[in-house]
C-alpha cells in the first residue's frame, strides 16, 4: 500500500506551520516543516514531498525567490505549489503565479478552501506523473519498434540468431565496410538491410546489387555508371550505383564472382573514395559504405588466386557468418508461422490464420525432407529419408486441421 502524499509546509510563523500540519494530518495527509527559503530548497530536494504550501513572505529567501530556484530545477518544474499570501492585491498574486506557482490562498485560509485545493493539486500531480510515464513508455516502445523494424522479417528465436542481432546492432553504428558470409537462403540481403537501418546511413539509400547475375560489361556499367558513347549502346549518359548511393549503402551480392578487372576498380573506390564513370577520365567522389556478401570462401578464393587479397581484407574489415537453417532449428516453427501468416495476407485468406489461433489442439509441423516440390504441394506428410544434401530441410508444412497444407515456401 502506497504511504499517504506528503506535504510540505513552509512558513516563517510557527504557530502557522502547526495549525496546518494539525489539519492536513486530521484529512490524512503526511507533513513536513519548513522556517525559511533557505530551508524550504533543501527540504524539496532532500524529501522530494507531493506538493509545497509556500508562504511568500520569508527570511533568507522570499516565496519569489524560492519558487524561481525550485523551477529552474527540472526534477520539481512539475511539483504543485500553492502560495501563501496575506496581501490582497492582484499584483502579487500574480507575481506568484508568474514565478511557477500552480495556486494561492490569502491568509487567514479557510480549512475547507485549503483541502480542495490541496486535493486538487495532488489531483493535477496525479495527472501529470500518468502523462510523464505514459510519454516515457510510448518513447521505449518507438524506439523498440524502430530498432525491430530495421530487422525486417528476420527471426531470432534461436541462440544463434540473437548473437546476429546483437552483432547487427553494434556493426551497424560504425562505418566499416561488412563481408556476410553464408550459404544461399540464409538471409544475407535481410542482415544487410538491417545494419543500413539500424546505423547511422539510415535516412540514405540502400541499394543491392547481386554481382553474379550480370555479366562483366554490364556490371561494370552498373557500379560505376558510363557517359554516353562510351561503348555500343551506351546511348545516353548513367550513373552508377556508387554515385546513386552516395550517403546510403551500397550491397554488393555474391561478391565472390565478380571478374579481376572489376575488382580492381572495386578496390580503387574503397581506397580513394571516388569513382569514374566508364569513359570518363575524372572522378567524381562518392560517401558510400559497402556491405558484401558471398556463399564461397574467399579466403580459399584468394589462396587459388581468383579473388585480390588487397580486396578481400578491404570488404573484411568486419565478418558476419550467418547459421543455415540446420543450425538452428530453433527458428522452423516460427518461420513457418511467419510464411503462413505471410501468405495469409497476400492471399485474402484470413480463415487459415483464424483457424490456425483457435485449434484446440496445437498444429503440426511436419519437416518435408522432400526432393520434388510436388510431394508436398500434393498433400504428402510422410518424411522420406534421405542422406547428404537431400537430407537439409527444405521446407516448412504446416497441416491445418480441416485437411488444408500450405507450404511455407523460402523456408
Amino acid at each position: 500500500m502506497e504511504p499517504p502524499p506528503l506535504i510540505l509546509i513552509t512558513d516563517d510563523h510557527v504557530d502557522n506551520v502547526d495549525l496546518l500540519e494539525q489539519r492536513l494530518e486530521l484529512a490524512g495527509y503526511r507533513t513536513a516543516a519548513a522556517y525559511d527559503g533557505e530551508e524550504a530548497v533543501e527540504k524539496v530536494t532532500e524529501l522530494r514531498p507531493d506538493l509545497l504550501l509556500l508562504d511568500m513572505v520569508m527570511p533568507k529567501l522570499d516565496g519569489l525567490e524560492v519558487l524561481r530556484a525550485l523551477r529552474l530545477q527540472p526534477d520539481f518544474q512539475d511539483l504543485p505549489i500553492i502560495v501563501f499570501t496575506a496581501k490582497t492585491e492582484l499584483q502579487d498574486r500574480v507575481a506568484g503565479l508568474d514565478a511557477g506557482a500552480d495556486e494561492y490562498l490569502v491568509k487567514p485560509v479557510d480549512e475547507a478552501e485549503l483541502l480542495a485545493r490541496v486535493r486538487a493539486m495532488l489531483r493535477m500531480r496525479d495527472a501529470v506523473q500518468a502523462r510523464n510515464l505514459l510519454e516515457q513508455e510510448n518513447q521505449r516502445l518507438r524506439q523498440e519498434m524502430a530498432a525491430r523494424d530495421g530487422f525486417g522479417e528476420m527471426i531470432e528465436s534461436s541462440a544463434s540468431m540473437q548473437e546476429i542481432y546483437r552483432l547487427i546492432q553494434k556493426v551497424a553504428q560504425t562505418p566499416a565496410s561488412v563481408l556476410i558470409t553464408g550459404e544461399t537462403g540464409t538471409g544475407k540481403e535481410l542482415v544487410g538491410r538491417a545494419i543500413h537501418s539500424q546505423g547511422v546511413r539510415s535516412g540514405g539509400p540502400f541499394i543491392p546489387l547481386n554481382c553474379g547475375a550480370l555479366p562483366e560489361n554490364l556490371l561494370e556499367s552498373e557500379l560505376f555508371g558510363h557517359r554516353k558513347g562510351s561503348f555500343t549502346g551506351a546511348e545516353t549518359d548513367r550513373v552508377g550505383l556508387f554515385e546513386s548511393a552516395n550517403n546510403g549503402t551500397l550491397f554488393l551480392d555474391e561478391v565472390g564472382d565478380v571478374s579481376p578487372a572489376t575488382q580492381m576498380r572495386l578496390l580503387r573506390i574503397l581506397q580513394e573514395g571516388e569513382v569514374t564513370r566508364l569513359g570518363e577520365s575524372h572522378p567524381r567522389p562518392v560517401d558510400v559504405r559497402v556491405v558484401s556478401a558471398t556463399n564461397k570462401d574467399l579466403k580459399a578464393e584468394v589462396q587459388a588466386g581468383r579473388f585480390r587479397e588487397d580486396l578481400f581484407f578491404r570488404l573484411n574489415v568486419i565478418t558476419l557468418r550467418l547459421p543455415p537453417l540446420r543450425e538452428r532449428r530453433e527458428d522452423i516453427l516460427d518461420l513457418a508461422m511467419h510464411f503462413l501468416a505471410r501468405h495469409c495476407e497476400r492471399s485474402g485468406t484470413s480463415r487459415a490464420r483464424c483457424q490456425l489461433r483457435r485449434q484446440t489442439n496445437p498444429p503440426r509441423l511436419q519437416l518435408a525432407r522432400q526432393r520434388p516440390r510436388a510431394r508436398a504441394r500434393n498433400g504428402a506428410s510422410r518424411r522420406p529419408h534421405g542422406s547428404g544434401k537431400d537430407d537439409r530441410i527444405r521446407y516448412a508444412v504446416v497441416r491445418l486441421w480441416p485437411g488444408r497444407i500450405v507450404i511455407a515456401r523460402g523456408v
